[in-house]
């Protein structure tokens, strides 16, 4: 991290990121085996005083090149976040600008692959694909344009906490400008309670809404809603993490149905620095009829080098219709996960 400061102005910058390489194999059919560098985010936050900050994100992602009007160039550089957050007390700040939506236990975090476990965040953090003749989708919006509320409350002198998050921004519309300015208002919401007679264990609950122009269901412009609801309980050794989410939707004939997912991931650590993992998902398109799209089921280790450099190894089991295949598939991934 670099930092900079004016004592005269009172003011400070902080230089930092992060950075991941894969290495994947697979023995699905038509598959590609090798390395990926997949991301590189570059942040600066610039302290105007005590209660102002500034911070751009800046991410680079999927591919080795950006080179224009190159047909072979693959890479992608955006900004990811670029907010002003003035800060009233711990209780109340206000940001305004592109934010990552507070949904759930790792969309705030899952592109710092250093700051969790395994190679791939949960399922329900990714694009999915719950119709063989429709692209892949999120259920929620990764980002979104506009103003959000947040703040944590001290409940009591024993360390009670009560963290919340508020965000009213612009929805996954399409602009014909190019830009992010569209009509389609969203709405997304986070609490989490941690309680002090329970040391390590937290409980969180999110929502989010807004007019997908793609819709997850085919449906253009469709008014989609996802519900979330997590549970953490960590301590030196263990960490074990639970995440369901419905979405609603509406698809072609009309008719409004819910997907769910759901996962639970269990973590031990040995001797401080070797850390091993499972976590189970399971998708469904329509809870209604239980009808399985699929599951993932990874087994995996992560390895401190250092306080900042982990390396990653990890075996996916996909179960079948993935994709829509009849055929169940295995996946093996090796990751070095940087944080500078």
């Amino acid at each position: 991290m670099f930092v900079s400061t004016s004592l005269a102005q009172e003011k400070r910058f902080e230089l930092y990121g992060f950075s991941q390489i894969d290495f994947s194999a697979s023995n699905s059919s038509g598959s590609i085996s090798g390395f990926n560098l997949r991301r590189i985010n570059l942040i600066g936050e610039f302290f105007l005083d005590q209660k102002i900050r500034v911070l751009s994100d800046i991410e680079f992602k999927g591919g080795t090149d950006i080179t224009p009007n190159d047909p072979n160039s693959v890479g992608t550089l955006k900004v990811s976040r670029a907010w002003l957050e003035y800060s009233v007390s711990s209780e109340l700040k206000v940001r305004a600008g592109k934010m990552i939506t507070p949904f759930g236990l790792y969309n705030l975090i899952h592109d710092a692959s250093a700051s969790y476990f395994a190679v791939d965040p949960p399922l329900l953090y990714s694009d999915l694909k719950l119709f063989p003749s429709l692209p892949s989708n999120r259920l929620f919006a990764k980002y979104y344009t506009g103003v959000e509320f947040l703040g944590t409350f001290d409940l009591d002198k024993e360390g009670s906490q009560l963290e919340y998050s508020v965000g009213i921004g612009n929805g996954r519309g399409l602009s014909i400008t190019g830009d992010d300015l569209n009509n389609n208002r969203s709405l997304s919401a986070r609490i989490m309670y941690r309680p002090s007679v329970f040391r390590g264990f937290q409980i969180g609950s999110s929502f989010y809404t807004d007019r997908n122009f793609e819709g997850i269901g085919g449906v253009k412009n469709d008014l989609e809603y996802a519900y979330g609801i997590d549970l953490q309980f960590e301590n030196s050794e263990m960490q074990i993490q639970a995440e369901g989410l419905a979405s609603s939707y509406k698809i072609i004939n009309g008719n409004r149905i819910t997907a769910g997912i759901s996962y639970i991931q269990i973590a031990y650590t040995f001797f401080d620095v070797l850390t091993s993992f499972v976590n189970y998902s399971i998708v469904l398109a329509d809870l209604s009829n239980n009808n399985s799209v699929f599951s993932r089921f990874n087994l995996g280790l992560n390895y401190a080098i250092s306080p900042n450099l982990f390396l990653k190894t990890e075996i996916q089991f996909h179960q079948s219709e993935e994709e829509f295949s009849e055929n169940n598939f295995n996946v093996f991934k090796i990751s070095a996960a940087i944080a500078f």
